[in-house]
This record gives structure tokens, sequence and C-alpha cells, in this order.
């Protein structure tokens, strides 16, 4: 097992790598990402069903907002380069979606809020409160994570702010050592990421 920060690495860089790859090397990266288990690919699909109709928007929104040659020349119909277009930045939605379940499914809540705390330690020289916001994310995701599902009826708990911890509460976070594969793994995909993007430029 990665350790949670190289782990959160890895997957930041492949969200911006989906951002300049070809949809080649997307749809590569989609079935990687699917044979990486069982619970990342159920993980993956209920994201995409919660995101489904933000895919259908974007869809229609790219399709028929980029100007173009109808096929068949029915009017009411998107333009070829609207279809391709949109389904191009659907391509790469979904497999950010895949890339967030790898993240997610592999990741307790205490291993995410805790790799999140690793990485954002050298900001302390800069003055930003570490701790605070690393709690503040912790009680946030505790709070969705217990809030009741009740369908749309139940959206206006969302409005409701959880209750302030107790003065003298605390977060314990349990990490593993950070060894030289943690540090491997990252410069690793970093490399592939950029060969991939020099090998297939856009």
């Amino acid at each position: 097992m990665l350790h949670p920060a190289a782990r959160i690495l890895i997957w930041f860089m492949l969200a911006v790598f989906l951002q300049w790859a070809t949809p080649l090397l997307m749809l590569l990266a989609a079935f990687v990402l699917l044979a990486s288990g069982v619970r990342m690919r159920q993980h993956w699909w209920r994201l995409f069903l919660r995101t489904r109709l933000l895919l259908l928007a974007l869809f229609l929104v790219f399709a028929y907002g980029v100007p173009g040659e109808s096929p068949g020349g029915l009017d009411w119909l998107p333009g070829y380069a609207g279809w391709s277009e949109a389904l191009l930045h659907v391509l790469r939605l979904v497999v950010f979606l895949g890339a967030l379940s790898w993240l997610l499914a592999a990741l307790s809540q205490q291993e995410l809020v805790g790799g999140l705390w690793f990485l954002l330690q050298p900001c302390r020289y800069l003055g930003l409160p570490v701790d605070k916001s690393v709690v503040r994310l912790s009680l946030v995701l505790e709070y969705m994570e217990n809030l009741p599902r009740q369908g749309w009826k139940g959206w206006r708990q969302w409005l409701v702010l959880p209750e302030a911890p107790a003065e003298g509460g605390s977060v314990r976070l349990c990490l593993p050592s950070w060894r030289v594969r943690d540090m491997g793994a990252p410069i690793f995909a970093a490399m592939l990421f950029l060969l991939l993007l020099i090998g297939f430029p856009a």
C-alpha cells in the first residue's frame, strides 16, 4: 500500500494529465483504472450515477454551443464539431471520476485527511493554519458521511451547519512511515505522464 500522501500526489498528477491528454490516452487511462479492482469500479459507477445529469447537461451545452455543419442537413441536430467537443469533455470528466474513485476507494476518511495534512506541512512556513484547516475538513467529511439520505426532500439539511466541537477537541491522524517507494511512485508517475504527453501530443 502506498502512503496516503503519495496516492494523493499521483491522483493530482493524473487529474492534470487528463486536461492535456488525447482521447486515445484518456481511453487508455480508463482501461487501467477499470483494472484497479472491483471496489474501485463500484465506486466509479456510483459517482457516474450521481453525476449523470451533470454529464448530460455538459454534453448538451458543448454540443449545441459549438457552431458547425449538422449531419444530414438537420438544423436541430448539433454540428460535427459540437458532437466532437461534447464527447471529448464528457469523456474527460468520466475518466476524472474514475481517478477520483481510485483515490477514495483506497483511502479511509482518516487516511485522506492525514495525507492532505502531510502534504500541507510546507504551508506552515507561509503562516497558513494547517492544523485548523485539516480539522475543519475532517468535520465536513464526517458531516457529509453521516447525513441522512432523504432524497431531494432532505435538501434543507445541507443548510444546517454541524455543531462546533468543544474546546480542546482534536482529530487523531494515523499515518504510516514515509518510505522509499512512496517517493519513487509519484516520480515514476510524473515521468510516465510526461512521456505519454510528449509521445501523443494533442
